[in-house]
């Protein structure tokens, strides 16, 4: 502390006195106490202030150390002393000028006193008197002005007195960070220049009234007081009006408690404290806030920053027959209707944790505490106590890391530096779970005097809320608690227009359009080749939510999943139950079931926050014979809103192997998630596994055809939106397949004329080749329809129903794919049809798909048995083989000895990408010795009925 020493013989002896003293009396000879304290509110009149809200006369302050016997040495030379105010008392500096160092520090001799006063302060500035007795002097008590000083850097407010020339200065604290401040008045170090034993201290409520113009400038300590009020006064009251420098708490739960503590310079402490009667009169208090809530833009279903305003009439705090109003204990605001969460906010936004809240300080630099990335908007106060205003900023707080455990909450901060001031609120955001909508509650809202406490939310595209998604009122429903509850809580509602749609557009009419776009395709887009497959949904600001999604994909585009292990269902059921960090860190299906990736954009505006997941292939789901999940980890900058996991049932068509999603057996697309609506605007999902997609053989044009369904505010119905989408799909460069497949056919059994033989087909299409479209198969003229034999036919609706009956089975068959693990394979059924004969029908299954091949039969010109199979799929089948029955249940009859002569089928098959083939295949026949004996040798040693080789001809 800066201190004017008195010069001169007075300081000489001072000092010597001092010096002689701690010769004679050891230092802590005794024990260091305070041996008596009181402090109290003083009304006009003397008796203690009661009435709730109002200015008192007076505070009085009286501590008088421990002394050694009856002298004036006290137990311990005191160093620091500290006066606790009650919370809600508060002390006014803005109520009057105040004086200057350096006018302070000088030195003013006055005629009227007998001995220095150590200030040169305006009469304005006076706050009041203290009266000091000490070791100077022999313990006679002085009485010196006390004076309301410009405050050094860091404390609010100052005041000070100086007995003797040696300055004493009391600073002012503010005791708490919300709620109830308590203002505690401290001074350190004071001097040992003379022993302090006893200190009467006494503010003024109104420090202009002119019954203090006795004690105030040279009126104090005249020898003869006489009309002070002439040659004291600050000035008529027309021009220096009274103001109220002491308010008593809006309270009246307690008796007001005074607290003093003191510490010696030999180390030593004392405490004591003092109570006055409880506070009156609450119930006639007002309340009568002013709040307003504001959405800045008044746009649609856009980014917007949001304001609130709490404005107070503080202009009983200065007048001294006015009592002051209850503040602000708590505030709920309940936003506007339709006002959400902007999801966009979270790209780059980080969190607060409590311990770095705790951090803050009236002095810390920023980032010292809550770091910068985490902070959303400026929170200030305005108050009538200091002239420069409180400044901060809002931050968000750590999801589940705050007072409250919740997933959003909100830090308040605010700070005068220069004045070591520190405003800390914490509040809680509730969100409700099926619409959105927003309350924010504020608790413990500071106890001090503010003119405007200012709450703004920033705006940008990242701004952190929604704009509602239509036009109209925008009401901001604000429930405001008073500390005092006997009062009653008060309800505003402050409205804002909305009055334009998106990007400055008409206000929004009728029902909200749904017309979502969808692009995917091929990323190599050559006809039969491995491809990685990409498809991309999106929507725009103001349309249905994405709820579900169903898509056909253009024919032949196949997957291959033969090697891929599915992701359990115990891994999918522990997935749905992790946070999005711990899905991103360790994702429970295993990487070998891996098939890509997803990328999913959210928010509102033209900057989206992205997130990134997971596709997996996985077992039959709702009757589907595998389905893909795709696991999401929704980790929204420092929101962690757990996993998104949507597992869609793939069903593959019997009949063309055409793959598709069905929505009917998939899992709905979440639309909002722990009280925050998604805003899903991007959906990106690539199948990026090597060897997994396969591109048709047919460059034929075709379509991805998409379905999707939405919902609009307030999301009772999950479907109330469709749409659908088209995206045309070509593959390139058919001309450079190759196209050979191969044939064998042989019979088996009976080989004799009349005879009923077992025909075994094996086609063998070329790994690379165009996909067989078509197959027409007619065998030699000695091999026709046994209708004899046509006795159990197959209903189409019993075909449908899987419920054939045994005596319609014929046959068997199998197809080998590489896009399966397991071979496809059935029985070979005679089923009704429109034909003249039952059609040939193949259903297959493998790996759970289902595929059916239809076949027509009738004769061939030469008479033989044909089969026809059209519209065969566009997937590849390395090897087929189908066996029919021969026997009694044969389909076949020889019209001649078939190990007599040679013969020849024919076959004819068109491949998916254009070009077709014809083959004379020779019908192997197991004609044992027989066949030989009877066949004799035929050119070139050839047996007869044999053929020269395995595969058929091209002609």
């Amino acid at each position: 502390m800066r201190r004017s020493p008195v010069k001169g013989s007075a300081f000489a002896a001072l000092l010597g006195l001092a010096l002689l003293v701690a010769l004679v009396v050891p230092a802590g000879a005794g024990a260091f106490a305070i041996s008596s304290f009181q402090m109290q509110a003083i009304a006009e009149g003397g008796a203690s202030a009661t009435l709730s809200g109002s200015h008192p006369y007076e505070m009085t302050a009286r501590i008088a150390m421990q002394t050694e016997g009856s002298g004036p040495y006290t137990e311990g030379d005191l160093r620091d002393l500290n006066l606790e105010l009650p919370p809600g008392m508060i002390e006014n500096p803005g109520a009057l000028p105040k004086c200057g160092a350096t006018d302070f520090h000088t030195r003013r001799l006055s005629p009227f006193e007998n001995s220095l006063a150590g200030e040169n302060c305006p009469a304005a500035s006076q706050i009041g008197t203290v009266t000091v007795r000490s070791s100077y002097g022999n313990g006679t008590a002085r009485t010196f002005g006390v004076f309301n000083l410009v405050p050094a850097p860091g404390v609010p407010s100052q005041f000070g007195f100086a007995p003797w020339g040696v300055p004493i200065v009391f600073s002012a604290h503010l005791r708490g960070t919300a709620g109830k401040y308590g203002i505690d008045l401290e001074t350190h170090n004071l001097t040992q220049a003379f022993d302090l034993s006893e200190l009467g201290l006494t503010i003024w409520g109104t420090p202009w009234g002119v019954s203090h113009n006795g004690e105030r400038g040279n009126c104090l300590n005249e020898a003869e007081p006489s009309f002070p009020w002439a040659k004291c006064s600050v000035g008529p009251p027309a021009t220096a009006l009274p103001q109220s420098y002491l308010t008593l708490p809006a309270s009246c739960a307690a008796p007001l408690t005074f607290d003093a503590s003191a510490t010696s310079w030999q180390g030593a402490s004392a405490i004591a404290s003092s109570s006055a009667p409880a506070l009156q009169g609450c119930e006639s208090l007002t309340f009568d806030p002013r709040p307003a809530g504001q959405l800045i833009s008044s746009r649609t279903t856009s980014p917007s920053g949001y304001e609130f305003d709490l404005d107070a009439d503080n202009s009983a705090l200065l007048e001294p027959a006015r009592r002051v109003p209850s503040q602000v204990r708590q505030a709920v605001v309940s936003l506007p209707e339709g006002v959400t969460i902007n999801p966009s906010v979270g790209a780059g936004l980080s969190s607060c944790s409590s311990a770095q809240y705790a951090a803050e300080t009236a002095t810390s630099p920023p980032g010292a505490g809550c770091p910068d990335g985490s902070k959303i908007g400026t929170f200030t106060v305005s108050t009538p106590l200091f002239e420069e205003g409180l400044v901060g900023s809002i931050y968000l707080a750590a999801p589940h890391d705050n007072p409250y455990g919740s997933l959003v909450a909100l830090y308040l901060v605010a700070k005068a530096p220069g004045r070591g001031v520190l405003v800390k609120v914490p509040g809680k955001i509730d969100t409700d779970p099926n619409s959105g909508s927003l309350t924010a509650t504020f608790d413990e809202l500071p106890q001090l005097p503010y003119g405007d406490l200012v709450v703004k939310f920033r705006e940008s595209q990242r701004a952190p809320l929604v704009s509602p998604p239509t036009c109209g009122a925008a009401i901001t429903r604000s429930t405001l608690t008073p500390w005092l509850g006997s009062l009653g809580t008060a309800v505003r509602e402050t409205a804002t227009q909305v009055t334009a749609g998106i990007g400055g557009a008409p206000c929004p009419a009728g029902v909200p359009p749904f017309d979502p776009g969808a692009t995917g395709g091929s990323i190599n887009s050559a006809a039969g080749a491995y491809s990685p497959f990409y498809l991309h949904l999106t929507r725009t600001d103001g349309e249905a939510e994405i709820t579900s999604y169903s898509a056909t994909f253009p024919p032949g585009l196949t997957g291959k999943i033969a090697g891929i292990p599915y992701c359990s269902e115990a891994a999918l059921a522990a997935a749905a139950h992790r946070s999005g960090t711990e899905e991103l860190g360790h994702p429970d299906c295993p990487a070998a079931s891996q098939i890509g990736h997803t990328v999913t954009g959210y928010g509102v505006g033209s900057a989206l926050t992205y997130a990134p997941g997971g596709l997996y292939l996985a077992g039959p789901y709702h009757g589907s014979a595998f389905s893909v999940v795709a696991i999401d980890s929704a980790v929204v900058g420092p929101f962690d809103l757990g996993v998104i996991e949507v597992r869609s049932a793939i069903r593959v068509d019997p009949g063309t192997a055409q793959v598709s999603i069905d929505s009917a057996g998939s899992d709905p697309i979440p639309h909002i998630l722990d009280g925050i609506p998604l805003h899903l605007r991007d959906i990106r999902v690539y199948i990026s596994r090597g060897e997994t997609t396969l591109n048709p053989t047919s460059c034929e044009p075709t379509a991805l055809s998409s379905a999707l369904a939405g919902s609009y505010a307030p999301f009772t119905d999950p479907f109330g939106a469709a749409a659908t989408a088209s995206v045309h799909y070509q593959v390139l460069g058919c001309g450079s397949l190759g196209f050979a497949p191969k044939i064998n056919l042989r019979l088996q059994g009976q080989t004799q004329r009349g005879g009923h033989p077992k025909l075994r087909a094996e086609v063998i299409e070329r790994a690379g080749d165009a996909n067989i479209a078509s197959a027409v198969v007619a065998l030699p003229s000695s091999e026709f329809l046994a209708q004899n034999h046509l006795r159990g036919i197959c209903s189409a609706a019993q075909l449908a129903r899987a419920a054939c009956p045994a005596t319609s089975v014929y046959g068997k068959a199998t197809a080998y794919t590489p896009l399966l693990t397991e071979p496809l394979s059935g029985p070979v059924y005679l089923v009704s049809s429109r034909n003249k004969l039952p059609d040939m029908v193949v259903p297959m299954t493998g790996d759970g798909i289902a595929i059916t091949l239809r076949g027509r039969i009738d004769s061939s010109a030469s008479g033989g048995m044909r089969a026809t199979f059209e519209g065969l799929p566009d997937a590849p089948a390395s090897k087929f083989v189908m066996t029919l029955q021969g026997g009694r249940r044969g389909l076949l009859e020889n019209s001649a000895g078939v190990c007599k002569r040679r013969t020849f089928a024919t076959a004819n098959f068109a491949g998916h990408a254009g070009r077709g083939v014809a083959l004379r295949v020779p019908m192997l026949a197991q004609c044992g010795k027989q066949g030989k004996k009877k066949g004799g040798k035929g050119k070139k040693g050839k047996p007869k009925g044999k053929a020269h080789g395995k595969n058929g001809r091209k002609r």
